[in-house]
């Protein structure tokens, strides 16, 4: 069995400046290190046998916090930038409030997380649609991107050794594996704050979340 520890990044400038954030990258906050520290102490009893992370700085400075707070000193963050948040396309670094504006209006009106949750790849196509960029994905490429990232990395590690493995990423992306592998749960879930972690468990064949 592997255990995936899923980590969304600490908060970054652009978080506390309420603006959207997908391949659009700032550096972490003092409260964004201090967090992610805090973080790694909770898991100080865990012994990674590696760690990777998206290819964005936010997600690359709370890896390097999480292992060193936790003890975990000599695992070295490999990049992978399918591991990366959703592009934005032309809504990038936009107001978080005209963002979702934006994309309510799009799907019709939409009022509350749990609605925006239930129907995730009609807010990622809004956003591919929507875009001026021409860098928006699709979420079949976004949710495949994903699936490919983990089973790469759970393919380069010995399943009989229980292994565990960090992984930071972001808010949209840990939403995504939810909508995977969890839907039921997604539904119920707001916002997602930032240095939260979430087990996700691999048997070989299927991932599945572990039950909190």
């Amino acid at each position: 069995m592997i255990s995936f520890y899923i980590a969304r990044h600490g908060e970054t400038l652009l978080n506390s400046l309420n603006r959207a954030q997908g391949w659009s990258d700032s550096p972490l906050t003092d409260n964004g290190k201090r967090t992610s520290e805090e973080l790694g102490i909770k898991l100080k009893d865990i012994v990674f046998s590696a760690a990777y992370t998206s290819d964005m700085l936010r997600a690359v400075q709370t890896a390097k916090l999480i292992l060193s707070a936790s003890g975990n000193n000599d695992i070295i963050p490999q990049k992978d930038v399918r591991l990366r948040e959703w592009c934005l396309g032309s809504m990038e670094a936009e107001y978080n409030s005209t963002f979702i504006a934006s994309v309510s209006d799009w799907l019709g009106g939409i009022t509350s997380f749990a609605e925006l949750n239930k129907r995730l790849p009609d807010v990622a196509m809004a956003i591919y649609e929507h875009d001026t960029t021409g860098m928006a994905e699709p979420f079949t490429d976004i949710s495949n991107r994903l699936k490919n990232a983990l089973v790469d990395i759970a393919h380069n590690t010995p399943l009989n050794d229980n292994s565990n493995i960090l992984v930071v990423t972001h808010a949209f992306v840990i939403k995504t594996l939810f909508y995977l592998f969890a839907p039921e749960k997604l539904y119920t879930m707001s916002k997602l704050n930032n240095a939260i972690f979430l087990k996700l468990l691999y048997d070989g064949n299927s991932f599945v979340f572990e039950k909190t």
